[in-house]
């Protein structure tokens, strides 16, 4: 029993044939200890990541379970009969339990509830952990399936090409991916369009007269650098030149723990008379350290700065000047995402993707000032 490298079949699908013959012709029971990974790596010739990969699938299928601490235990016929009804579906997003999070996996709770199905969630934390540990560790619990939204903040490579991505496109189970679109990748997703909610939001301030307009996003996390990208298109499509002064960002790791937010606004209030007369901030929670620094500069929202955030998150309508934002449909993402799961442990089929891309709307409230006047002087 060798791994043919001439083969086009990946080496962790042929050493998983290989194992499964292994476990027949070695007579293995019920709750026996299986060999380690360094082990199954000397004695079949391969690379540890390859038996890894290998183990996780047949963690996923039942085939074998983990005692953490112990090692892994062949399950038996009973056992992956047990797994066909395990009723459990897999939740793995960072900051979970913050933000808007929680109507994200309220959403998903309530679709897959009905449906009888239980809920095991990991926290990626703030976006800096690595995915692929809190994956393993997921799939043995035996999820029928997963809801996977990819860490967004501080990736030096494009997720497709990470160990991470390679393991999810080969499970057995179906993967829903959400917050994030793929190009011809073959995998199921629901997102917001956030191109266009940076569009609309920018779009919103000039129709309101605003035409020094700023932007402060994060640098290097996904949905941030997708709305930018979406205020540049409104600029260039109502031909207002840029003015780089006006565009502010920082990485994650920087924006996270310095209230960049606070400071970057008041390196645009410096401006003087060639300040902002509107910010687009590309969260809500950016948006309210902007406030604090308008307001410690002795100007008022909206009448001296107007301010548009994104997400509409709780607290947008409850401040003292409600904040106009952008609507993320926080609650039907994860239902949604849920719902086409669900889809696929039904369906005959499960290798069919598809994709669900949301487009936003706005919720208009008090922090925007309408420069009428302005508008009739230039024309």
């Amino acid at each position: 029993m060798e791994i043919d490298a001439e083969k086009s079949e990946p080496k962790y699908r042929q050493l998983k044939q290989i194992i499964l013959r292994y476990f027949e012709q070695e007579h293995y029971q019920a709750d026996q200890q299986i060999p380690t990974e360094i082990e199954f790596a000397e004695r079949f010739q391969v690379s540890r990541g390859t038996v890894r990969q290998t183990l996780t699938e047949l963690v996923n299928e039942g085939v074998i379970y983990k005692k953490h601490g112990v090692g892994s235990f062949f399950a038996g016929k009973q056992a992956r009969e047990a797994r066909a009804r395990s009723g459990l579906i897999g939740a793995i997003t960072p900051a979970m339990f913050r933000y808007i999070f929680p109507h994200v996996l309220r959403g998903i709770n309530d679709v897959i509830y009905q449906k009888g199905y239980n809920l095991v969630i990991s926290d990626l934390g703030d976006g800096f952990d690595d995915e692929y540990p809190h994956l393993e560790r997921m799939l043995t619990h035996g999820i029928d399936g997963l809801i996977f939204e990819p860490n967004s903040s501080g990736r030096t490579k494009r997720f497709q090409d990470t160990r991470t991505f390679a393991l999810l496109k080969s499970l057995t189970i179906p993967v829903v991916f959400m917050g994030w679109t793929f190009e011809n990748a073959g995998v199921s997703c629901v997102s917001l369009d956030d191109m266009e909610g940076g569009f609309r939001a920018t779009t919103h301030l000039i129709e309101n007269g605003h035409r020094r307009i700023a932007c402060l996003y994060m640098s290097d996390h996904e949905p941030a650098l997708l709305r930018y990208q979406g205020y540049r298109k409104a600029l260039e499509i109502h031909n207002i030149p840029v003015d780089s002064r006006l565009e502010k960002s920082r990485p994650t790791a920087t924006w996270t723990h310095a209230n960049s937010a606070y400071t970057l606004t008041q390196d645009l209030l410096a401006l003087g008379e060639e300040r902002p007369t509107a910010i687009f901030f590309f969260n809500d929670r950016a948006a309210i350290q902007g406030y604090a620094a308008i307001r410690e500069a002795g100007l008022r929202i909206p009448d001296d700065v107007s301010v548009i955030g994104f997400d509409d998150s709780d607290f947008a309508a409850q401040i003292d000047v409600p904040l106009t934002s952008v609507i993320h449909p926080k609650y039907q993402l994860g239902k949604w995402a849920a719902e086409m799961l669900l889809e696929q442990l039904d369906a005959p089929c499960r290798c069919t993707p598809r994709q669900m891309i949301l487009h936003p709307s706005i919720a208009v409230r008090d922090s925007v000032k309408t420069l009428r006047e302005r508008i009739s002087s230039e024309i």
